[in-house]
């Protein structure tokens, strides 16, 4: 059985195992899952054909081969992997222009992040959602420039060439241009949201670093618009024909389709005419996927908009690369993996792409064979390896916490050097990094995006306590932006709380209060639901919009307090023997509002 067939029957047996609860993300981030199987893929196989495309023996033996040197190089950890050596697929009903592209072969590694346990306590997929890292002779990237598309040729675009303002920050944090692992080779990163490749980062090896792309003239782009153009009136003729009955309903459907066709036809002719001079210029389009409704926009280059608007290059596979790509030498090998970087299994994956896989043994093994004869692939550093934690010296409060008696718990994040992420606490989804902020002393941890925090170990908090901590927003929040929440729970298992109580503080805008919401969920006759307060003092204007928070539980009575001043009391709110054993401050959202931080330190749980 073929290895690509084998990893699918296995696949589909994971996903019809007994239906369970999945396991909460973030009690297995730390765990070195790794992969469903690891092989070692050695003997070598018998030639296929897929699509009318051979491919021979050494071919596969490359996919065999890149199979095995990824899973030398990343053990997956929080997440569960799976590999599988590929060639092209044969093109479906939906993507039958694919057969245009260059025959690909190698692997593909998906790493499965929603997990749960089968009924002998195994991990397996509670989802079939996963990153993907993927090594492939000849494979095309970009975005399929759709109407111009035939089986027979293929052209696409690489979005990324005008930014929006979080496009831009995403980019900064991907680029990999002075990355010691790839700097000397061709790198993109997708940051267009708008594509399907988006939030995906490309390393391409080749000869000398020869692109294995080019792009085309205005002149080829016109003549295959017009071709796209014949297409198109052809189906909307067939349309007609087959939608409406014979008669005046089926005459007037053609007799518009024929005015369509020649209005485009006009249209491409009169814009033939206008760049005349220019035909021989790279061809660039407005829009991320054009389309040949022509009467929708006057020039097909620059649409309705004018010149210096966003114009994206029209490539193809450079066709000397693409013919050479039938023999058993590759012409190039494109690395690509995807993931969020403020999530803890796509950083993961990140990293050990980098700094453990060899590129440059790679490259030298297709493109300068000598410089690696007779030796075999090994990672850079072994798939298992941890960054050593780096603890500084404690904070004079944190060392006076610590042998306080009355205090269960302080944290001010000393012990942790800026840039890292804060010793025993799990970040989850955030950049989860500590800083210091201009204007405030101590240690902070940032909290953007999709933003978790929480202690590694924690005890049962005191059956009376008071919890505070310290908040800041950053000048210029966003107004209606998400808050930050701090959840105290008492859970049965990890990620099920039974009752729970949570506080949602965002800030106000130019020197307003802002909005405080505490929801909870306890036993019949105390309290639950939705309260919704003001944050007094709480606001967006200043540097630093900073406000101390105070969680006090005595008896069965709850205080909420900001700066000292009481927003909130209410008598017969928590059963005055309930313990909460899980603590957690989080901010749901996307890497998208990365640009309106939260800072947290100075978290303090006292007993009453």
């Amino acid at each position: 059985m073929k290895p690509y067939t084998c990893a699918l029957l296995l696949l589909m047996a994971m996903q019809s195992a007994a239906s369970a609860q999945q396991i909460p993300r973030q009690s297995l981030e730390d765990s070195l899952i790794g992969w469903t199987k690891v092989h070692r893929f050695a003997a070598p196989r018998a030639p296929i054909t897929v699509d009318g495309k051979r491919y021979s023996s050494a071919q596969l033996g490359i996919a065999d081969s890149l199979a095995n040197w990824m899973q030398a190089s990343y053990t997956p950890r929080g997440a569960l992997g799976q590999i599988i050596p590929m060639v092209s697929p044969k093109p479906g009903l939906y993507d039958k222009n694919d057969a245009a592209l260059p025959q690909t072969y190698g692997a593909v590694a998906h790493t499965y992040m929603e997990l749960k346990h089968d009924k002998n306590r195994k991990l397996v997929l509670y989802s079939s959602a996963h990153l993907t890292w993927s090594i492939r002779a000849h494979h095309v990237f970009g975005e399929p420039v759709q109407v111009l598309n035939t089986p027979t040729q293929h052209y696409f675009l690489m979005p990324g060439a005008v930014q929006s303002a979080v496009e831009k920050a995403q980019s900064k944090r991907y680029d990999l241009s002075g990355h010691p692992a790839v700097k000397r080779f061709i790198t993109y990163f997708n940051d267009q949201l708008r594509s399907s490749t988006a939030n995906a980062t490309f390393v391409v090896l080749s000869r000398d670093n020869k692109s294995p792309f080019v792009q085309i003239t205005k002149a080829e782009y016109l003549d295959k618009l017009a071709g796209a153009v014949e297409r198109k009136h052809a189906a909307e003729r067939d349309e007609a024909i087959k939608g409406w009955p014979e008669g005046n309903a089926r005459a007037n459907a053609l007799r518009a389709a024929d005015d369509r066709y020649s209005t485009r036809v006009g249209l491409l002719a009169s814009n033939r005419e206008r760049y005349a001079g220019r035909l021989q210029e790279a061809a660039e389009v407005f829009s991320i996927q054009p389309d040949e409704l022509l009467e929708n926009y006057k020039d097909v280059f620059e649409g309705s908009g004018g010149p210096g608007g966003e114009r994206y290059p029209v490539y193809k596979v450079d066709p000397e690369m693409a013919e050479l790509a039938k023999t058993d030498q590759p012409q190039w090998i494109t690395v690509w993996w995807d993931g969020d970087l403020l999530d803890p299994v796509g950083k993961q994956q990140h990293d050990a792409i980098l700094n453990n896989f060899d590129f440059q043994y790679v490259y030298d093994f297709f493109f300068a064979p000598e410089k690696v004869k007779g030796r075999p692939y090994k990672p850079l550093r072994s798939p298992e390896f941890r960054e050593p934690v780096v603890v500084k010296a404690a904070s004079e409060t944190s060392r006076k916490s610590a042998s306080d008696a009355s205090v269960h718990l302080f944290e001010d994040f000393s012990t942790t050097a800026v840039g890292r992420s804060p010793n025993g606490w799990t970040v989850g989804r955030t950049s989860g990094t500590v800083a210091n902020l201009d204007g405030l002393p101590g240690n902070w941890v940032v909290m953007a995006g999709d933003a978790r925090l929480a202690p590694t170990q924690m005890r049962p908090l005191p059956q009376n306590f008071t919890l505070t901590y310290e908040l800041v927003a950053m000048q210029h929040f966003t107004w209606g932006a998400k808050g930050l929440t701090l959840q105290l729970a008492s859970e049965k298992s990890p990620g099920h709380a039974e009752s729970f109580l949570q506080l949602k503080l965002r800030p106000g805008y130019d020197g307003r209060e802002g909005e405080a919401v505490i929801e909870t969920r306890f036993p019949a006759g105390y309290l639950s639901g939705t309260k919704w307060l003001t944050a007094p003092g709480f606001s967006n204007d200043k540097q630093n919009n900073r406000i101390t928070v105070s969680v006090k539980k005595t008896g069965e009575t709850l205080e909420v307090s900001l700066d000292g001043n009481k927003i909130a009391r209410f008598e017969t709110a928590i059963p005055s023997g309930l313990l909460f054993n899980a603590m957690s401050f989080f901010v749901p959202g996307s890497a998208s509002d990365e640009k309106d931080r939260f800072y947290i330190s100075q978290i303090r749980i006292s007993k009453e």
